[in-house]
C-alpha cells in the first residue's frame, strides 16, 4: 500500500510533466504557424514586387531559405492547380494553398505586359514549411530544460508534501503516547490549516472521550457502592436469621425486609439498564414525530396512581402544544421520572404537569430543593441532604436520567421555583440535528 505523501508527489510530477509537454507542443505549434505565416508573407511580397517592379515593397521579408519563384500564370500552366486559378479569378483576392510540397500564391494584379496594363494572375511558390526543420532546434532546447525543471519540480514537490505531513507523522506518535500514557496527553495543534483543522477535531474527541471516560468510571463506583449497601444488608439479614431456628413471625419479618432490599436492588438494575440505553445511543437512533399533549396524558395515566397515592392530585395543562422528533419510550420515562420525584418529595400536595413550547415543566406545591443542592440532584447517585432523610429509598438517578435524555435531544433539565410553592423541574428539546 504506497503512502498518501508518495501519491501525492507522484501525481504531482506526472502533471508537472504534463503540463511541460503541453508548453512543449503549443510552442511547437506556434513556432510552425510563425513560419508559415513568414513564408506566406515572403510569397505576397514577391508576388506583389513581379506585379509592380518599380514601386518599394510593403514587407521586409528575407526568405533565402525558401527561394520563391513569381511568374505570370498562362492557360493551362501545368505548375498550379487549375481548381486555385478558378478560385482566385472568382474572388479577385490572394488565395493560398499547397501543391507538390510547396506553397503557392496566386495574386490577381495589373501588370505592364508588352507595354500594356492587362488584369493577370500572378503565382508565387517556395519549398512548404517544414515543420521537423522548424522545430528541431527548439526540441533539443527544450527537451533539457524541461527535463531539468521536471526533475527540479518533482524534488521540490516531494519535499514540500512531505514537510506537508510532518504535522500528521508528529500526530500519529502523539497519539500512540496518549493512548500508552492515559488521560491529559492531546496532539500539537500546528501545521496546515486541513490539518490544524483535523488534530483540533481529534483533540475534542479526545476530550469527549475522557470525560465520558471520567463519567463512566465515577457511575460504576457509585453504582457498586449502591448496590453493595443492599447486598449487604440482605446478606446480613439473611446470614442472622440462618443462625438458628426461629418463629413464622420472625421469618416473615425477614422475608419481608429481604424483599425490599431485593426491590431496592431491581430498582437499581433497571435505572442502569436505562442508562446503558442511552449510552449505547437509543435516543438519537430511534426517533419518531410526537405530539406533546398526546405524549403529556399518557405519562399522567402511568404515573397518576403513584401522585394520588401521595395524597396528591396531578393536573395536565397545556399552555402551548408542539410536535417534534423524539424519542418517545424515553422521553415517557424522564418525565415520568420527574412526576415519581414530585410525588415523593411532595407528599399531599398538588403537581401540575405542563406542556409548554419546547418541553414539558412539573409544578409541586411540595417543600422545595434549596439552591445550594440544586446541582447535585442531577448528578448520579446525587441526593440532596433533605430528600435523603424524607425518602431513604431514592436512588438519586431520576433527575440524572432526565438530564441525560434531555441532553441527548438537544436540550436540557433544570429545576427552579414554582408558583405553587415547591419545586419547577424544567425538562426541554432541542432544534433536531
Amino acid at each position: 500500500m504506497r503512502s498518501v505523501e508518495r501519491q501525492i508527489a507522484t501525481r504531482g510530477a506526472v502533471v508537472l510533466v504534463l503540463c511541460l509537454a503541453g508548453v512543449g507542443v503549443g510552442t511547437g505549434g506556434a513556432l510552425i504557424a510563425s513560419a508559415r505565416a513568414a513564408l506566406d508573407g515572403a510569397l505576397l511580397a514577391a508576388a506583389h514586387g513581379h506585379a509592380h517592379p518599380d514601386e518599394p515593397t510593403r514587407y521586409e521579408v528575407e526568405h533565402s531559405v525558401n527561394p520563391v519563384d513569381t511568374w505570370i500564370v498562362v492557360r493551362d500552366d501545368p505548375r498550379v492547380p487549375a481548381e486555385m486559378v478558378d478560385a482566385a479569378l472568382a474572388s479577385e483576392r490572394p488565395t493560398f494553398g499547397t501543391y507538390r510540397g510547396h506553397r503557392v500564391l496566386l495574386l490577381p494584379a495589373e501588370a505592364e505586359v508588352d507595354h500594356r496594363s492587362r488584369h493577370v494572375l500572378i503565382a508565387a511558390t517556395a519549398p512548404g514549411v517544414d515543420p521537423v526543420r522548424v522545430v528541431r532546434p527548439f526540441v533539443f532546447a527544450y527537451a533539457g530544460f524541461a527535463a531539468a525543471v521536471a526533475g527540479l519540480g518533482s524534488l521540490v514537490l516531494a519535499r514540500t508534501v512531505r514537510a506537508a505531513f510532518v504535522p500528521l507523522d508528529r500526530a500519529r506518535a502523539e497519539a500512540t503516547a496518549a493512548l500508552a500514557r492515559g488521560a491529559g496527553q492531546r496532539l500539537t495543534e500546528a501545521g496546515p490549516v486541513e490539518v490544524v483543522e483535523t488534530l483540533r477535531a481529534f483533540n475534542r474527541l479526545l476530550d469527549r472521550l475522557e470525560a465520558a471516560w471520567s463519567a463512566q468510571a465515577r457511575f460504576t463506583s457509585d453504582a457498586a457502592h449502591e448496590l453493595r449497601t443492599p447486598v449487604a444488608s440482605l446478606q446480613g439479614e439473611l446470614d442472622v436469621a440462618l443462625r438458628r431456628p426461629r418463629s413464622e413471625a420472625e421469618y416473615r419479618e425477614v422475608l419481608t425486609s429481604a424483599r425490599q432490599e431485593a426491590g431496592r436492588l431491581g430498582r437499581i438494575v433497571g435505572a442502569l439498564s436505562a442508562f446503558t440505553r442511552l449510552d449505547a445511543g437509543e435516543a438519537e437512533a430511534s426517533r419518531a414525530l410526537v405530539r406533546g399533549s398526546e405524549l403529556a396524558q399518557r405519562v399522567a395515566r402511568t404515573e397518576g396512581a403513584a401522585v394520588e397515592a401521595a395524597g396528591g392530585r396531578l393536573v395536565v395543562k397545556v399552555l402551548d402544544d408542539f410536535v417534534a422528533s423524539v424519542n418517545e419510550p424515553l422521553v415517557e420515562l424522564a418525565v415520568g421520572n420527574l412526576l415519581r420525584n414530585a410525588a415523593r418529595h411532595a407528599t399531599g400536595a398538588p403537581v401540575e404537569l405542563r406542556v409548554v413550547a419546547n418541553g414539558f415543566e412539573v409544578h409541586d406545591g411540595g417543600p422545595g430543593i434549596p439552591p445550594e443542592e440544586r446541582e447535585a440532584v442531577f448528578v448520579r447517585f446525587g441526593r440532596g441532604a433533605r430528600a435523603r432523610g424524607a425518602d431513604p429509598e431514592g436512588l438519586g438517578l431520576g433527575l440524572a436520567f432526565a438530564a441525560e435524555v434531555a441532553r441527548r435531544h438537544g436540550g436540557a433539565c433544570t429545576v427552579g421555583d414554582s408558583p405553587l410553592g415547591g419545586v419547577c423541574a424544567s425538562w426541554t428539546f432541542g432544534p433536531e440535528p
